[in-house]
Parts: C-alpha cells; structure tokens; sequence
C-alpha cells in the first residue's frame, strides 16, 4: 500500500481508511478483497512484477511502503524467481540464472 493516499494525505489519516474499516465489518470477505486489491494496485501493478500475494490481501498486516515500487521501476531493486541454493559468493535461481557477487539477498516470504 502506497503511504500518501489520495488528496495528498497520510494513508492513517485519510478517509479511505476510515470508511474501509466500516466497510470491512459489513461487506463480505470476497468483496473486502477485491476492493483492497484494486487500491493496492492503482499505483503499483503488482502481478506485472511477479509479486501478487498467494493469500488474500486481508489474510496478513498490509505493508505500507512507497519506496520499494520506485527502486524496482528504476531497477535497482530486481525481483527474482525462487532461490535453489546459496552459495558463498552467489545464488543460483530455481529458472537456472545465477548470480555472482551480489551485495544482498532479500526473501519476502510474507511473514
């Protein structure tokens, strides 16, 4: 979720926010996720870069970051497939790309 909402305010702050927890409480589960789905990926396409949860989007704490989206777009941040193993200078990906030399690995497992 992106941190400044629309009108320039702070997602905590916002009516969007507001209103969605009233919403949550009356409208199914179905429906309460493909709402959020959609607010989540106005502004950052998620699927399009590999990265759409498993889960429903409700299932787990939202995380509120305009950082990431930015870094990947202009590519210093590279999403990569699943790892098949580590080694002491490089990783191996589970499509067979390997890469050496790399400065940090970063698992988002969703946890």
């Amino acid at each position: 979720m992106r941190r400044v909402w629309d009108g320039g305010l702070p997602l905590d702050l916002s009516v969007h926010r507001r209103f969605a927890r009233f919403l949550v409480g009356l409208l199914p589960t179905r429906i309460v996720n493909s709402l959020c789905h959609r607010a989540s990926n106005s502004y950052f396409d998620h699927a399009l870069y590999g990265l759409r949860p498993m889960c429903d989007i409700t299932a787990s704490r939202a995380n509120v970051n305009d950082d990431l989206p930015s870094r990947i777009l202009s590519g210093s941040v590279q999403v990569r497939p699943g790892i098949a193993r580590l080694t002491s200078s490089g990783v191996q990906f589970t499509d067979g790309t390997y890469v050496d030399d790399i400065d940090a690995v970063i698992c988002a497992t969703g946890e």
